[in-house]
């Protein structure tokens, strides 16, 4: 197939991609009913990027919610140097221009970062922070069933009824992920398109070797609940936060298409990661002013343009820099500190010359 033009086959062909991937081309070839499948995916330049599962590394995921100082010049980067690489994403709201969210992940039962963030606080770069724990996470496969595949554009920002997020196994069996399954996870999430050959050669490994601990460990375990596609251009992320954890308000919410994960955080909120192409954004957030008022919930929301990237968004993968040929998470409060104190002055340095 090659014209794209049975949508509902192409939709449930990147619907399976999100569960399972990219690389078991047999498999989606029978689950979908496209023969195919390899030519299909090349033709439509899908992205595929591998989203952790994170309590099986070790690590737990933190949402907090920055609000620059009038003096600060801070920039999304410059938060990933002054926490050491702790972080997956910090993006910058266009609607205020003054407030940076950051998806920050720790060894679990530590909280160090945050005093690196009272330290930013006291330096006066930035006004406030909070800090939430994820503690449940559900992710939600793109809808691609109005989605058109000769524009490559949604077709619907809203759908009629509420989606199922992917119901996973626990693969792991208290199996724990070694140095290898980290480094590949994180170097395929830096670059989907680099190849195994590559990886191999950044570890000093065999190319055997990294293609056994993808498939068999970083798969085959369960160290990912989801793999996210890219397919078209995508022009914004959007952070909500919901003052509220009732999960009817979550399963509403999933009428999104292009929700991608509702994460649970203590202190009763609701963390909502949406992405979309600019005609969808009204109608995005018209969707969710709406529920808000049959739900009678508060809530904030921001929106990242992701043109230009540099400005507003910054993503990163798991810092497996920081995990070592022992299979230990190795960070202390004292590394944190003294990184800091280096990257500050670099980053004060930048300042005074912008």
């Amino acid at each position: 197939m090659t014209d794209f033009s049975d949508i509902q086959k192409l939709a449930k062909l990147l619907h399976y991609v999100q569960r399972f991937g990219d690389h078991n081309h047999e498999l989606l070839s029978e689950v979908a009913g496209i023969k195919a499948v390899r030519d299909v995916l090349s033709k439509l330049k899908v992205i595929v990027i591998p989203s952790p599962k994170f309590h099986t590394l070790g690590v737990s995921l933190f949402h907090t919610t920055i609000r620059l100082s009038k003096e600060s010049k801070l920039q999304p980067l410059a938060f990933y140097y002054l926490l050491d690489g702790m972080i997956t994403a910090s993006l910058k709201d266009v609607l205020t221009n003054d407030t940076i969210i950051l998806t920050a992940v720790f060894p679990k039962g530590r909280w160090d970062f945050v005093q690196i963030l009272e330290m930013i606080n006291e330096k006066g770069l930035i006004k406030d922070y909070k800090t939430y724990l994820e503690y449940k996470k559900e992710v939600y496969p793109v809808d691609y069933s109005t989605f058109n595949f000769d524009t490559l554009t949604f077709e619907n920002a809203i759908l009629d009824k509420p989606r199922e997020p992917f119901q996973l196994p626990d693969l792991t069996d208290d199996f724990k992920p070694d140095w290898i399954d980290i480094y590949t996870l994180g170097k395929k999430q830096e670059n989907p398109l680099r190849s195994w050959d590559e990886i191999a050669k950044s570890l000093d490994i065999s190319t055997d070797e990294v293609v056994d601990h993808y498939f068999n460990h970083v798969v085959g375990k369960g160290l990912v609940d989801a793999f996210y596609t890219y397919l078209g251009k995508t022009d914004f992320r959007m952070s909500l936060i919901v003052n509220d954890t009732n999960e009817e308000i979550a399963r509403e919410l999933s009428r999104i298409v292009t929700l991608l994960r509702i994460s649970y955080l203590h202190n009763d909120k609701i963390y909502a990661a949406i992405i979309g192409q600019k005609h969808m954004l009204l109608d995005i957030m018209e969707f969710i002013n709406k529920l808000s008022s049959a739900y009678h919930f508060s809530y904030e929301i921001y929106v990242h343009p992701i043109t230009p990237l540099k400005d507003f968004v910054r993503t990163y993968s798991i810092p497996y820099e920081h995990f070592t040929k022992d299979n230990k998470w190795s960070i202390t409060l004292r590394e944190l500190k003294e990184n800091f104190e280096k990257e500050l002055n670099r980053v004060l340095e930048e300042r005074k010359n912008t």
